[in-house]
């Protein structure tokens, strides 16, 4: 271990052409220029705020245009809204100095007279660019330079438009990064979504996206390979470093820290997923040792690899005979015969989807159902034993779709549109039965499978413009028509729903601000539903971010509340009583509970070793199995028991939409 002087109270506000920039953060007055290769630091005159500037507060972003050594090489900085500073560092000046821009009139030309400022600087190419922050009319912007003498001028110019999140009410926020790398351009955009019954906004959505210079277009990414995104959304500054062959166990992802500072979110683009990990003192040494490893893993998997070009002798599966397939397919139950059905068009006819019947299946647990839009394939996993298969999704799910809930092997489903319509689903026997058109929910569920004719669909909503929450129903055996109406509280605040569960023939409870609510779904007086009770919250002893997840067992008289804390840290479960009060439990009895979301399962267990525990949709890094809470042990656990820890460290999730189904082929 030694020290850098450079180092020395400094913060790295980001690394161009080898060269280290650092500031003495959170001032930002004092700037230099370290070259680790050569050692030489060079540094620059303070930067003297003028009044209104706060430090760092009034800095954004930071870049170098070219290598100091080269003549017109500009060091800049984006210091306030409007206003660039600028510092020429041709080696041969003497005297180096700042001088500052605004640049709020050309802004305005290229939005069309929207204000907007700079941020994520960055080179490729020899250029500069950077992104506008103007939502509605997103530009990459190029930030032409150039040197006359002692003259410089900048000047912005549209380059091409960027990728925009879809928005529905506001609910997803993004943060947009521009990384240039040699002749390589990307554009990495991180979605936030403020999904009501989580108190933190939530990662939604990662896309990276490279630029083909030839069509000047984006292409979206779907593999890194042995590339890597490193973001930092803890220091203002939001910076963004990229490494072109990291190696196979950090590559192929994007890695950002996230606001506290503390955890680190590691994105595997091919996969969408993310893994969870504590921000570790010493991160500079951990990256070192996992890049020396990597090589020696690449070596040895080309070598691997090299001596596979020969084909064997050995008889393919499509060479076997069809009736020959299907007398094997006759000892194939549950997990083997689906993973069999999905390997080819030959398999799927020696095994009909129809082959099941509800008394010829044995079912232990609910499974976790992800939708990948991307594949476009849907993946089924067995909490209990890691079985893992894949069926293709129907060509009427295909693109973005949201999944609400699920019951009896059904899920409810709506294209992500305002203009979506619903849909059943059963990816068990294919069956899609789209619902009448309706407005946009915000949360809905059904009571029983709409084969059945006490089905009936409840959606809540809000409108913005009469500021007035809206409920929909929809008996399914009855005919196509909605009913519609609005919602009248019990106090003068306007709450927000969290989640929903029916309780009871025509009850509906809603979980919101703290507190839950009672709706009937059998509107007697007007236009109007009334919420018959409101009662506050439980008291929880989780200091962080909290998840509230609502739900009804087997019993219909029962109705529980699970408190999680942001990263896992607190599980806390509380019963609703007889008097409408809540009471913390320390065990779920014969019980288990899978949660996902805003749609949750408790069921009673079929077997006593998965009573009394909380599923999650996550599996652990390490052996790649489903997380579950003991709430005998107080600890997590996979199906390895022996193997317990505290919190969501050491996980990972999908960001596709996913819930957990119990599988019913009737």
């Amino acid at each position: 271990m030694y020290r850098i002087p450079s180092f020395l109270g400094r913060r790295v506000q980001g690394c161009f052409y080898g060269w280290v920039i650092l500031s003495n953060h959170p001032h930002n007055d004092i700037w230099s220029l370290w070259n680790p290769k050569t050692s030489k630091t060079i540094r620059l005159p303070r930067l003297i705020p003028k009044k209104g500037d706060r430090g760092s507060s009034s800095l954004r972003q930071c870049c170098l245009s070219s290598p100091p050594d080269d003549h017109g090489s500009i060091f800049m900085l984006t210091i306030k809204e409007y206003t660039i500073a600028f510092c020429r560092l041709d080696c041969k000046r003497k005297r180096l100095k700042w001088v500052e821009m605004s640049y709020a009139k050309q802004m305005k030309n290229i939005t069309g007279g929207y204000d907007g400022f700079l941020h994520s600087l960055t080179c490729c190419n020899g250029k500069v660019y950077a992104l506008n922050s103007v939502r509605s009319n997103g530009f990459v912007i190029q930030i032409d330079i150039v040197v006359k003498g002692t003259e410089v001028v900048i000047s912005l110019l549209p380059y091409v438009e960027h990728h925009q999140s879809y928005y529905i009410n506001d609910r997803l926020a993004s943060v947009s990064f521009l990384k240039g790398c040699c002749t390589e351009l990307f554009y990495i955009e991180l979605s936030f979504v403020k999904e009501d019954h989580v108190e933190a906004k939530t990662v939604g959505d990662v896309h990276v996206f490279k630029l083909d210079t030839t069509d000047i277009r984006w292409e979206k990414l779907e593999d890194l390979k042995e590339a890597a995104f490193f973001l930092d959304l803890a220091h203002g500054g939001y910076s963004a470093f990229y490494s072109p062959a990291i190696g196979l166990e950090l590559g192929g992802y994007v890695h950002f820290l996230d606001r506290s500072g503390l955890v680190i979110n590691s994105y595997n683009i091919k996969n969408k997923t993310i893994a969870l990990s504590s921000m570790p003192t010493r991160h500079t040494s951990m990256l070192e040792r996992r890049l020396q490893g990597d090589h020696g893993e690449i070596k040895f998997k080309q070598e691997e690899d090299s001596g596979n070009d020969e084909v064997d002798g050995k008889l393919r599966l499509v060479d076997i005979p069809l009736d020959v397939l299907k007398t094997i397919m006759e000892l194939c139950v549950g997990v083997e015969y689906l993973n069999f059905r999905a390997t080819c068009k030959k398999c799927q006819i020696a095994a009909p989807m129809n082959r099941w019947s509800k008394g010829e299946y044995s079912l232990v647990s609910p499974w976790l159902m992800v939708l990948d839009k991307e594949r476009g394939v849907i993946s089924f996993t067995d909490p209990m034993f890691g079985d893992k298969y894949y069926i293709k999704t129907p060509k009427e799910l295909i693109g973005d779709m949201v999944i609400h809930c699920s019951l009896g092997g059904w899920v409810l489903i709506r294209r992500r549109t305002r203009e979506g319509s619903l849909m059943f689903y059963n990816p068990f026997t294919s069956d899609i039965r789209v619902l009448s058109p309706v407005p946009h929910l915000d949360t809905c569920s059904f009571s029983a499978p709409p084969t059945s004719s006490d089905c009936m669909v409840v959606g809540f909503t809000f409108t913005p413009c009469s500021r007035k929450w809206r409920v929909y129903m929809h008996f399914v055996a009855r005919g196509s028509l909605w009913i519609g109406f609005n919602l009248s509280f019990c106090d003068d605040d306007l709450p927000s729903f969290h989640s929903g569960t029916q309780w009871h023939e025509y009850l509906y409870a809603l979980y919101y601000d703290g507190g839950l609510g009672f709706v009937h779904t059998q509107p007697t007086i007007g236009t109007y539903v009334q919420i018959s009770a409101c009662f506050k919250g439980p008291r929880s002893s989780c200091r962080s971010p909290k998840q509230h997840f609502l739900m009804k067992c087997d019993d219909p008289f029962l109705v529980i509340l699970v408190i999680v804390g942001e990263f896992g840290e607190c599980v806390e479960v509380f019963k609703l009583n007889g008097s409408y009060e809540w009471e913390k439990t320390e065990s779920l009895g014969r019980d288990t509970i899978y949660i996902c979301g805003k749609a949750c399962l408790c069921i009673e267990a079929k077997t006593p070793e998965i009573a009394n525990r909380i599923y999650f949709p996550c599996v652990r890094s390490k052996n790649r199995k489903i997380v579950f809470y003991s709430l005998e042990t107080r600890r997590y656990h996979t199906s390895d028991v022996e193997e317990s820890f505290g919190d969501f460290m050491g996980t990972q999730h999908h960001l596709d939409q996913h819930v957990w189904i119990e599988p019913c082929w009737s």
